[in-house]
């Protein structure tokens, strides 16, 4: 796992004084607090992501908690790395042996774990939940497209599907939610290739849409031209889901310009095209599959059949 940056967190000093000017320079917004006294500089945190910010937030608020909690639920999937859609809580998220229901203050959650087994792995000197245990909990009370995006990262790291389904058995929350649950593990698919192709796929399925093959590869007489996201073999539609990373990130661009990322993709587009059996291409962003958006009516428009939403 690729460890997240932590920031450098500056504690309160005994001297008022100096107490007074790291409190003044939060006003003043230099400083973001994290949790009494812990603080990172606010710069540092407008240019992190979501994960790194709750990072710096665990090694911050965790040192003044009992040191029997084990970081868990969306924390847990933080110190992971896995992957997470939406906004992470502005607090550090832990379960407690100890407490048969959890409380919650001004910077952590406690979830009341008396009973259960949490298998809790160590990651950068913190107390973690496991995999599939962070997952069920996620499975448990997060929306379901969330859930999904974190279940087919687990499953991509190798967490046996029946796993998690026994770690779901003997759980003893409301039937609703293990029914949810439930439907979200057998839904995740370990082929997912990134969360924006998760929450197009739930997208695609709470739609009605037919299931599609995923990262399917294709070939012409010059060798391989592509592995798409989204193949609907019975009308010839390939879906791909595009996140627009590869035109922003250095890194994704493999030295190219964003320009010649675009030429490359609509080069490689026109391959695909000509490979017998592939009739259309369909390119869908984050927009098209929010809530709203463009996905059903341009998956209709592209012949892309629907099923029984039963």
């Amino acid at each position: 796992m690729t460890h997240l940056t932590v920031f450098s967190i500056a504690s309160t000093d005994p001297d008022p004084s100096a107490r007074r000017r790291l409190s003044a320079a939060a006003r003043r917004g230099a400083l973001r607090r994290l949790t009494a006294g812990r603080y990172v500089l606010a710069e540092a945190a407008e240019s992190a992501s979501d994960h790194e910010v709750h990072r710096a937030r665990i090694d911050a608020v965790l040192p003044g908690v009992a040191p029997h909690v084990i970081v868990s639920h969306e924390s847990a999937v933080v110190l992971h790395g896995l992957p997470w859609v939406g906004s992470l809580p502005e607090v550090v998220v832990v379960s407690d042996p100890h407490l048969g229901t959890g409380h919650r203050r001004a910077h952590v959650q406690k979830v009341g774990a008396a009973g259960r087994r949490l298998d809790p792995v160590v990651i950068a000197g913190h107390a973690v939940t496991s995999l599939a245990v962070t997952a069920v909990d996620i499975a448990l009370r997060a929306p379901f497209r969330t859930a999904v995006v974190v279940l087919d990262a687990v499953l991509a790291r190798g967490i046996e599907r029946d796993v998690l389904i026994a770690e779901l058995r003997a759980r003893t929350p409301r039937p609703r939610a293990v029914t949810r649950a439930r439907l979200a593990i057998e839904f995740a698919d370990a082929a997912s290739g990134s969360p924006g192709e998760s929450v197009a796929r739930v997208r695609m399925a709470q739609d009605g849409f037919s299931q599609p093959v995923l990262q399917q590869e294709f070939h012409d007489e010059g060798g391989f031209v592509a592995r798409v996201d989204f193949w609907f073999p019975e009308v010839g539609v390939v879906v791909e889901f595009d996140g627009l990373a590869k035109y922003r990130d250095r890194a994704l661009r493999g030295g190219r310009s964003p320009e010649q990322v675009v030429v490359d993709e609509k080069l490689r587009e026109d391959r695909l095209r000509a490979v017998p059996g592939v009739r259309t291409v369909v390119r869908l962003t984050w927009r098209d599959v929010d809530d709203g958006g463009s996905a059903p009516q341009r998956l209709d428009a592209a012949g892309v059949p629907r099923v029984d939403r039963t």
